[in-house]
């Protein structure tokens, strides 16, 4: 009998940024509430494949809770689902050496394949000669009964160090494939790999799937982006060609899910939960994708791809005032606020994040000056936090000038708590001058240390003879 599958059912998630603090503030419940949602995911879908493409992790260096939750997760999968594939793969944010060493978790590694470093194996004179291993790659997925259902090609993030250090990307001088055009060359050499040993494959009859870890032209990064962010990936971003011969190619890296060049067959899944302010109009989840056979001519996809979105309720609430972008006017920041005191709850995973923007308008105000109003402000918030919202943002700006009050004393203070706090405001300082990344752990627990040691010694100082 001809080996041919009838449907497959794959979940495809990605950039769980495990350990991730917004602001300071520990997201814990969220993550245990994803957790939740994701089990039920699996329960109502019953998928043949769980795909998580990249950034597992929010930091190469993560916190041993976030390690010991990724272990407890998928131990929990697989002990409930003991026939599910898992395939992981890293993404930037994700050490390629942790993510393989999380199976020091794991109470079973039976169907689970984690791809951490891109494999190479290197020959010749001092190594010169250096080749993927496709074989570390390529991995079967098969039922119960044996059959062969699937191929995953597990391609993690690859930087363009590894990209450009393959001989077969190496031209002749200085005339080195372009990162795309190598890019390319590793997922084709691969689909070849996999072609020849799964003749199945190449006949149609089974699917092969892509994971990768990239920015891809033209997508959009949010509903009102529509395809601008061309410049985020700058010479390492990648076309949708270079996945030529795939049946589904399951993305990560952006945050905002989406389908490519048109249609589901390449796809972002985007995040489970929002990882900033930047994402709050996503609707975060995770997808169930199911590939099923069907008629093909001239080199025609073999295979159709369905797609339906989980997704997933937050378990803390967003808010912004104003809503959307920008900055709210006296009238329409005050009013956000009385709102906010309406609020009761009940709020079982912690209260929500707030941020505040506001523009100070001369012509239109009640306040001598935008110090003044920044200080009302920052007094009605000190009464809010810990009690109504948890503070995460908070900035005043000149209406028309676009110049912030902090910019005409070269600091903006996001709250006057910056001035007390030295430990929020190097944090915050952290995160504008990395582009949103938060501190690292170790870090901080280092800066909270000599923080802890120069007030101790200050405290001291009046009593020293």
């Amino acid at each position: 009998m001809e080996n041919q599958i009838t449907s497959l059912r794959i979940l495809h998630t990605s950039d769980w940024h495990l350990g991730k603090r917004l602001h300071d503030y520990d997201r814990t419940a969220e993550y245990e509430s994803f957790r939740t949602a994701l089990m039920e995911s699996i329960a109502r879908t019953r998928p043949g494949i769980l795909l998580v493409a990249g950034d597992v992790f929010d930091t190469v260096t993560p916190t041993i809770e976030a390690e010991k939750f990724l272990g407890r997760t998928l131990n929990e999968i697989r002990r409930t689902y003991p026939d599910l594939h898992i395939v992981i793969t890293s993404g930037n944010h994700d050490s390629g050496r942790k993510i393989e060493s999380i199976s020091i978790y794991m109470e079973s590694c039976a169907r689970l394949k984690i791809v951490g470093e891109f494999p190479v194996s290197s020959s010749g004179e001092n190594g010169k000669i250096c080749e993927p291993v496709y074989e570390k790659l390529a991995y079967p997925v098969y039922a119960a009964d044996q059959r062969l259902l699937a191929v995953v090609a597990a391609v993690p993030f690859l930087t363009p160090t590894t990209v450009a250090g393959l001989s077969m990307n190496r031209g002749s001088g200085d005339s080195d494939v372009s990162y795309e055009t190598g890019v390319r060359n590793i997922y084709q050499g691969c689909l070849s790999y996999i072609r020849k040993n799964w003749p199945e494959t190449a006949a149609g009859k089974i699917p092969v799937i892509a994971m990768g870890h990239f920015y891809v032209r033209d997508s959009a990064l949010g509903d009102d982006n529509d395809g601008k962010g061309n410049a985020l990936g700058g010479e390492d971003q990648v076309g949708t060609g270079i996945f030529d011969g795939y049946d589904y190619v399951a993305l990560g890296h952006i945050h905002f899910r989406q389908n490519l060049a048109g249609s589901a067959r390449i796809r972002y899944s985007g995040s489970p939960l929002p990882v900033n302010f930047g994402e709050i109009a996503y609707r975060n989840g995770v997808d169930l994708v199911e590939l099923a056979p069907q008629e093909h001519k001239d080199g025609g996809p073999a295979f159709s791809v369905s797609v339906t979105s989980d997704v997933y309720k937050r378990a803390v609430e967003f808010i912004r005032i104003p809503r959307g972008t920008g900055s709210g006017s006296e009238d329409t920041v005050l009013a956000g606020l009385n709102a906010l005191r309406g609020l009761s709850g009940p709020y079982p995973a912690g209260l929500p994040f707030l941020s505040v923007f506001a523009a100070y308008d001369p012509g239109h105000t009640s306040y001598k000056s935008i110090g003044e109003y920044r200080i009302f402000l920052d007094q009605e918030l000190r009464k809010l936090s810990g009690v109504k919202a948890r503070i995460c943002q908070f900035k005043v700006e000149l209406r028309d000038s676009g110049c912030s009050e902090g910019s005409q004393n070269d600091l903006d203070f996001q709250s006057l708590d910056d001035v007390m706090n030295p430990m929020q405001l190097a944090a915050r300082m952290y995160r504008d001058v990395n582009k949103g990344k938060e501190m690292p752990e170790d870090v901080r627990k280092l800066l909270s240390e000599i923080i802890a040691e120069a007030q101790g010694i200050r405290e001291a100082a009046p009593n020293a003879k």
